[in-house]
């Protein structure tokens, strides 16, 4: 008995000063908890930035709430703020599966973008999280026309941020308002939290990566980040808390990862940095919503539009493959995100570690592609190991670019569309048995693909799927 209990504690010792998650007794962190209030009805009647389509039929509800309390920064200067969050979470206990992901919108274009909700919005429903975009930084804030304190200065008149220097120490604080009951509104509606992941994409991701070296282990506050599309391979202290390193062809880099035990770097073959995806949800969601106030779309609307976004490139031509701005790379990042994710959490509430992937390849440091334009190596999502296209993520530095084949040359790698089907059904399996792609999103794969059997004109219907176990 002796021996077992020092051999559990050389496994504690091993396995890094990693706080317990709350479901367990976690020691103390030393991040005072805010005051949470309800904002004024303002000009528009409803948050900056909300949720562009009805939630109640999803069986969620949101929440805008103030934030207040006084932030300190690297230096210990301390110094009062106002921002805010937007919480979505399930309207019922019974569906909320008892985590809250916070998502440091990215303020790149001076204006917030909640990127990783955006892409796992579907999984995050399907899984009953509960989900939040967290105002950590001033310029998602003010002064640009789509920042809130502009576009309704009467409901976010009482914002006041004192600059991105105490921004970890604010997104901290409103950790901490969910880890126990806060100053003000719950921002559960009484359901408690049993673990808080955080992620974010491109800007936000070097956030976040500076906060899980410099903060993560002394706030002691958030068990788990999804660092997406920035931020360094490596760290300069061990990790305290799990870490899903989420790259696009964009960030690709030959240098070696960290070994950290809490980490895993995930490199997705054929992606850009920012893509279709998310740029088509942008256009034709959030941007009619906040620019037109028009009311928020009913799910017929929202499954239309999602179902327009998610394609992989699949059709002969679309004018918006070759827009960068629109973001036009096809190749489904969203389905790693919501991978990611997934795990992520089964990592943190399960103690079962994120799986480990390949790397990219490269040639000369460069990153190394096939004689189509795609590149090799990385985790390999179905459309790029059965191409109909070429994924140009890198054309432009924000969403490059899709390039389907022609007719002649689809059929001359695949003569009929059963063909095709047949080699996407066994790229989708080894992607599902790899856990590349969760069940779900390889049934929604293998829908689009029997969207794409026009362009053998076949006219029929396609069989069934199903994911294996």
């Amino acid at each position: 008995m002796k021996r077992v209990l020092v051999a559990l504690v050389l496994l504690s010792l091993v396995a890094g000063s990693a706080w317990v998650p709350l479901a367990g007794a976690a020691p103390k962190s030393p991040v005072p908890t805010p005051t949470l209030s309800v904002p004024p009805v303002g000009l528009h009647g409803h948050p900056m930035w909300d949720s562009w389509y009805d939630l109640k039929p999803f069986g969620y509800t949101e929440q805008e709430l103030f934030v207040s309390g006084t932030a300190t920064d690297a230096s210990g200067t301390r110094a009062p703020y106002t921002t805010r969050f937007v919480v979505f979470r399930p309207s019922s206990p019974r569906r909320f599966n008892g985590t809250v992901l916070l998502d440091w919108t990215n303020v790149t274009a001076q204006f917030e973008n909640a990127v990783d909700t955006m892409e796992a919005r579907q999984q995050l429903m399907r899984e009953g999280f509960a989900f939040v975009h967290v105002s950590a930084q001033k310029a998602g804030l003010c002064c640009s026309p789509l920042t809130p304190k502009v576009w309704d200065p009467v409901r976010y008149a009482a914002i006041n941020h004192p600059g991105d220097q105490y921004a970890d120490d604010i997104f901290s604080q409103i950790a901490q308002a969910f880890r126990k009951p806060a100053k003000g509104p719950d921002p559960m509606g009484g359901m408690r939290p049993k673990a808080i992941i955080a992620a974010g994409q491109s800007q936000s991701a070097s956030k976040l990566y500076s906060y899980v070296s410099s903060t993560a282990a002394k706030a002691r506050v958030i068990d788990g980040f999804l660092i997406h599309g920035g931020g360094a391979k490596t760290f300069p202290k061990p990790l305290t808390a799990k870490v899903i390193h989420l790259l696009s062809d964009r960030e690709a880099a030959p240098a070696a990862p960290s070994r950290d035990p809490f980490y895993r770097l995930w490199e997705v073959a054929g992606t850009a940095h920012s893509d279709y995806f998310i740029g088509y949800q942008s256009v034709f969601g959030l941007g009619p919503r906040v620019l037109a106030h028009r009311p928020a779309a009913n799910k017929a609307s929202y499954e239309a539009t999602m179902n327009s976004a998610g394609t992989y490139g699949e059709k002969a031509a679309d004018p918006f493959y070759a827009t960068c701005i629109l973001a036009g790379s096809t190749m489904p990042m969203h389905y790693a995100t919501s991978t990611a994710i997934h795990q992520l959490n089964r990592w943190v509430r399960k103690g079962v570690p994120a799986i480990s992937t390949p790397r990219y390849r490269f040639t000369g440091g460069v990153l190394a592609a096939d004689a189509d334009g795609n590149s090799l190596g990385g985790m390999r999502l179905p459309p790029i190991e059965v191409p109909v296209a070429s994924y140009k993520s890198n054309v432009c530095p924000l969403g490059g670019s899709t390039v389907p084949f022609t007719n002649a040359e689809l059929v001359s790698r695949y003569p009929t569309f059963a063909h095709y089907w047949a080699k996407m059904r066994a790229a989708t399996d080894r992607a599902v048995r790899a856990e590349w792609v969760l069940a779900p999103d390889a049934i929604d794969m293998m829908r689009r693909v029997c969207g794409a059997r026009t362009r053998w004109g076949f006219a029929g219907s396609c069989p069934s799927y199903r994911a294996p176990a």
